[in-house]
C-alpha cells in the first residue's frame, strides 16, 4: 500500500497534514485527486492525476526511475508536488527530489542508503511536511528528522536525531490527538493476544501507548498501520489485509475498536485522502479486479475509476538503496520484521511449510553472468553448488515477505559443476523475465519490503535483499 517504492510493480500510500487542504489535490477543489505513476520503456517515471473537478487527466511531469520511493506531498510550495527518494549514485546517501512549482527539479541530500524513508508527516505542526529516515543502530530504531525539508526560504534546515523503537517494530505516523502534529509511532507484539502501538510527539516529547490493537498488526505479514484523518479528533488506524485473492481494508480506533471494514476483490493499492463529501478521509482502493472508495465511518463504498500504473498518495514509508558496508542498514528496515538476521522474522510468508536461512550453498544473482547471450543475462538466477541439499524441483519461485509470487525460475540444468541452476525468463519463468531491481520493486509493492524468499516446493529460503547478489563474487 502506502509503503512501497515505485515500479510498475510497486506499491504505496499517504495522508494530509493541513486540515484545510486535501492531500493530492492538484486542481484546488478541496477533493483529493487519484494519482498514478507509470514506468516508461527507459525505466523513467511519469506522473498523472485524475482530476475530481472535471475527470480530465492532468500530466504532472517526469521524475525518478523504476525502484525509487515516492515522496508526493505539499512540500511548502503551493499545491502538492510529485517526487522521489533514491539512492545517490556513488555515495552512501539518499537524494530527495521533487518537481517544484516551476516544474524544475529541487533536490536535498538526507539519509543513508538502506534507511527507511518516512515521507508525508508534519512532525512540528507548522503545516509543512518533514522528512525522516529510520535505521537500526545496535538493535534500536534511530530516527533522523529534517524539519521543513524543502522549505526554500530556509538556508539552515533544522535536524533532530532520536531513538524510538527497536528491531522488528513496524514504523508509522498519525495524528494521535487530533491536532496539527503527526506523531511518530511503532507497532510491536504485546504480551497478550494483541498488538501495541507506541507513539511520540516530537514537539512536546509526550509518549503514549495503545495496547489493544489487533493481533494481525504484529503477526504474520504484519500490514503497516496508516492514519485515516477524521473531521475532528484523533486519526483512525487503517490496515490493508490480504487473504487469498482479496484485500480487506480494516480501520480501528486507537482503543482497538473496529470502526469499519470492506473487502475488495483482488490485490492492489490503497490510498488515503479526502475523496468525496463524506465525513473524514476515505480509503481508495485501486485493484486489477475492483476499485472503489471506502468511508470507514459511514461504511459507504463508491465506485472509482481504475487508473492503471501504480497508484500513489501522501503516506510513503520505504527502504531506499542498500547499506554500503558490512553489517550496514539493509536488514534494519523495521518494515518486514526480519531486522538484524536471516531467521525469517516473527512470522513467515503464506504457503511456506518452513523458513530456512539462506545457505552458503545457494547463490542469488540479480542478473546473469556476462558471458550469457540469452535471456539469462538480464534476469535473476538461483544457482546451487555441488553438495547443496534438495529438493530440486522443475520450478522455484521468488516470493515477497507476504508470500506473493513475484517471479518463477525454471530449472535450466543439473550437473556440469553445479547441483542445479534456475533462471527467471526460462522454462516455467518465461513470463517473468525480471532482474533484481524489478523484483525488489515488485516486492515493495506487494509487501512493503524489498526482501524476498526463494520457494523450493514449500521450503522457503531467506530472507534476502532482492537487489543485491548473495554468495557471488561476480556481481
Amino acid at each position: 500500500m502506502r509503503r512501497t517504492a515505485i515500479g510498475v510493480a510497486t506499491c504505496l500510500a499517504f495522508i494530509a497534514r493541513v486540515e484545510a487542504q486535501a492531500p493530492t489535490d492538484f486542481d484546488g477543489d478541496g477533493v483529493s485527486d487519484l494519482t498514478r505513476v507509470s514506468k516508461e520503456s527507459d525505466n523513467s517515471l511519469t506522473w498523472e492525476a485524475l482530476l475530481s473537478s472535471d475527470g480530465a487527466t492532468l500530466p504532472l511531469g517526469s521524475i525518478g526511475t523504476d525502484g525509487d520511493a515516492p515522496i508526493v506531498a505539499s512540500w511548502g510550495i503551493e499545491g502538492p508536488q510529485v517526487g522521489v527518494a533514491s539512492a545517490t549514485d556513488g555515495a552512501n546517501t539518499i537524494t530527495w527530489s521533487i518537481l517544484d512549482g516551476s516544474s524544475q527539479t529541487t533536490s536535498r541530500t538526507f539519509g543513508k542508503q538502506g534507511d527507511l524513508v518516512v515521507s508525508g508527516g508534519d512532525f512540528n505542526g507548522d503545516g509543512k511536511p518533514d522528512g525522516a529516515v529510520v535505521r537500526l543502530v545496535r538493535g534500536e530504531a534511530q530516527w533522523d528528522v529534517s524539519y521543513d525539508l524543502f522549505d526554500l526560504a530556509s538556508s539552515t534546515p533544522t535536524y533532530e536525531t532520536l531513538t524510538f523503537g527497536q528491531s522488528g517494530d513496524r514504523v508509522f505516523f498519525a495524528r494521535i490527538d487530533g491536532g496539527a502534529v503527526d506523531w511518530i509511532g511503532v507497532v510491536r507484539k504485546s504480551r497478550s493476544n494483541r498488538s501495541v502501538a507506541r507513539v511520540k510527539n516530537l514537539v512536546t516529547g509526550e509518549v503514549r501507548q495503545y495496547t489493544r490493537l489487533p493481533k494481525f498488526a504484529s503477526a504474520g505479514s504484519r500490514p503497516r498501520a496508516f492514519g485515516v484523518r477524521q473531521a475532528s479528533g484523533p486519526d483512525l488506524l487503517g490496515f490493508e489485509v490480504i487473504s487469498g485473492s482479496a484485500t480487506t481494508i480494516r480501520v480501528y480506533s486507537l482503543s482497538g475498536a473496529l470502526v469499519g471494514q470492506h473487502r475488495f476483490a483482488g490485490k492492489g493499492q490503497s490510498l488515503v485522502g479526502d475523496f468525496n463529501d463524506g465525513s473524514g478521509f476515505e480509503v481508495a482502493f485501486q485493484g486489477s479486479r475492483e476499485s472503489g472508495v471506502f468511508n470507514p465511518v459511514s461504511g459507504e463504498v463508491r465506485e472509482a475509476q481504475f487508473l492503471g500504473g501504480t497508484a500513489v498518495d501522501e503516506i510513503n514509508i520505504n527502504a531506499v538503496g542498500s547499506a554500503s558496508t558490512p553489517g550496514g542498514n539493509d536488514d534494519q528496515d523495521n518494515d518486514n520484521g526480519n531486522g538484524g538476521g536471516g531467521n525469517g522474522g516473527s512470522g513467515k510468508p503464506t504457503g511456506c511449510s518452513s523458513i530456512v536461512p539462506w545457505p552458503g550453498s545457494h547463490i542469488y544473482k540479480t542478473v546473469g553472468s556476462d558471458h550469457f547471450t540469452d535471456i539469462r543475462r538480464n534476469t535473476i538466477g538461483v544457482i546451487l553448488k555441488v553438495g547443496a541439499s534438495g529438493p530440486f524441483p522443475q520450478c522455484v519461485s521468488a516470493i515477497d515477505s507476504r508470500g506473493g509470487t513475484i517471479a518463477s525460475l525454471g530449472l535450466y540444468e543439473r550437473g556440469f559443476g553445479w547441483a542445479a541452476r534456475y533462471y527467471a525468463g526460462y522454462g516455467c519463468g518465461i513470463s517473468t523475465p525480471l532482474n533484481g531491481s524489478a523484483v525488489a520493486s515488485q516486492a515493495r509493492r506487494g509487501a512493503g519490503s524489498s526482501k524476498i524468499y526463494v520457494k523450493f516446493d514449500k521450503v522457503c529460503y531467506g530472507p534476502i535483499e532482492a537487489s543485491r547478489c548473495v554468495n557471488s563474487s561476480s556481481c
